[in-house]
């Protein structure tokens, strides 16, 4: 008879014991996932700061030099599909706190911040005075340029190189505008051969060095 009056407490004993376990067991699981969650938040903001300067992405000009004139195109999905964002990650990109791509709705998360050079692209000209030579040396480096080419009367422009490389050639004669590409590695010197002489204002240059500056780019992950 005692045997069987102990049976029910050993059932409820046994399942207080069972939700202790239980209990145990979803505290230590929530607790090893809430130490992990930043962790991989680190990893995923790191890993996405680091594609967005690599010399492969979109919005650089070369590796840790983002091109101001393509940040604004930077969209969510891009951080998705061409960053490799993770699904169920939120993210928010900012250059010197200004906010340039978010995907998601980043509450919280982890932050990577990281020094890079902002390289923007302005416009000059320039009119060689042609007084002893017939070239001239842009001041700067430039991807690339417009030539303008309007000769006086009697002076024929035959062709144009830059340092060793003909970009342009015609025997009959040179005239208008026309765009050419350039090393944006190395000061670039151009030539010009002509029948006759060249004089202020038969060429113009329009060309786009760049101007740079330091800034930070912030990248925010929330997992």
């Amino acid at each position: 008879m005692r045997a069987q009056t102990e049976l029910p407490a050993i059932g409820i004993a046994f399942l207080l014991l069972t939700v202790v376990v239980v209990f145990v067991v979803g505290a230590a699981n929530t607790a090893l996932t809430a130490a992990e969650r930043p962790a991989i938040e680190q990893q995923e903001a790191a890993g996405l700061s680091d594609q967005l300067v690599s010399q492969q992405a979109s919005i650089t000009s070369r590796a840790n030099v983002l091109d101001a004139a393509e940040l604004p195109a930077l969209t969510a999905s891009d951080l998705r599909q061409e960053y490799d964002l993770s699904p169920g990650h939120d993210a928010r990109v900012r250059l010197d706190g200004d906010p340039i791509a978010v995907a998601g709705d980043p509450t919280g998360g982890t932050t990577v911040d990281r020094l890079v050079v902002l390289e923007r692209r302005v416009e000059r000209t320039l009119q060689p005075a042609f007084t002893n030579n017939r070239s001239v040396t842009l001041p700067r480096r430039t991807p690339n340029a417009t030539l303008e080419i309007d000769p006086s009367a009697g002076t024929v422009v035959r062709s144009v190189r830059a340092d060793d490389r003909i970009l342009l050639r015609n025997q009959s004669g040179l005239r208008g505008e026309f765009d050419i590409s350039l090393s944006r590695y190395e000061t670039v010197r151009l030539s010009f051969e002509t029948a006759g002489v060249l004089s202020t204002g038969d060429v113009r240059i329009v060309y786009y060095p760049a101007k740079t500056r330091k800034a930070t780019l912030t990248v925010t992950v929330d997992a």
